[in-house]
């Protein structure tokens, strides 16, 4: 019989920061951003550093580079554009098909230290328990709730970074940085399917920025996406025998099915806020409500 499984997130991170330091590109002298001169915020404790000066690899994507990939899924962008970041669409392994278990540097997915604006992102409720040995008892955070759309940039450190994160960054950091416009709307939308004719696949995305008093933004984001399921397996002969014999129950042709499961519902609101108080203090809110079937 088939198994519905319904994951739900909702997280709310809320505070108030003193002495805040700028994390945007530094501008040059004509007032453009110099992008070879982005200020990193992750794995240091200097707030002038540059990703040219950092001392470990750090790499910084862009909201605008994953929006143009032609996938739906966060996993599958940060596949082809970090390094040493793997991710498998592994069959048959009950909800680590949905919640993709993901390796940072050969080290399993519970050993990266996922952020969203530099605050710890809880793990999923998931246990991997298949997929490879490498992965096997690991219990990572689930990135893939969490839209391009809503990206400002991500950084990723690809290095241990235990001795000042804690023993979950040994395989390394990725922080990602929720867009803070006060204005501006942008409505995405994409539809497709694979060359075997199955897994069609429609998703919905907005974003719209909103200004919170003289200094303050609220942005939001929206998406809402369903797939259908793909199968990619092969008949097996010990079934056609039982298919044959006058005594066989009513056995379907693909009686193991491997591929993609079906999405349905999955949608999930980002917001990030913020206003500044002063020179030195503001308060800032983000947070999150997924939920998909």
């Amino acid at each position: 019989m088939p198994n519905n499984i319904k994951l739900k997130s909702l997280v709310v991170a809320m505070g108030l920061t003193l002495g805040s330091v700028p994390v945007y590109a530094a501008e040059d002298a004509d007032g453009a951003d110099d992008e070879a001169e982005v200020i990193i915020i992750t794995g240091t404790r200097r707030t002038e550093k540059s990703v040219g000066e950092s001392m470990v690899p750090i790499d910084v994507v862009t909201g605008a580079e994953l929006e143009n990939m032609g996938t739906a899924d966060l996993n599958d962008m940060l596949r082809t554009t970090v390094p040493s970041y793997n991710v498998a669409r592994t069959s048959i392994s009950d909800a680590a098909t949905i919640v993709r278990p993901a390796t940072l540097r050969g080290l399993p997915p519970d050993n990266t230290l996922i952020m969203v604006n530099g605050k710890r992102r809880h793990r999923s409720g998931v246990i991997a328990e298949s997929g490879g040995s490498l992965v096997e008892g690991s219990q990572g955070a689930d990135i893939s709730g969490i839209p391009a759309l809503a990206l400002e940039r991500m950084e990723v450190l690809r290095d241990g970074a235990a001795s000042q994160y804690g023993s979950d960054a040994v395989a390394g950091v990725m922080n990602f940085i929720l867009k803070d416009d006060p204005e501006g709307m942008t409505f995405e939308a994409r539809t497709g399917q694979y060359s075997e004719g199955d897994g069609d696949l429609m998703q919905v995305m907005g974003n719209i920025g909103l200004p919170l008093g003289d200094d303050g933004f609220l942005n939001i984001t929206g998406t809402w996406m369903q797939s259908d399921p793909t199968s990619r397996s092969q008949k097996r002969d010990d079934v056609e025998v039982l298919r044959a014999a006058p005594w066989s129950l009513d056995i379907p042709e693909i009686a193991q099915v491997w591929g993609a499961p079906e999405y349905k519902d999955n949608f999930n609101v980002f917001f990030n806020s913020g206003i500044v108080l002063s020179d030195s203090q503001e308060i800032y809110a983000f947070g999150n409500y997924g939920e998909r079937t």
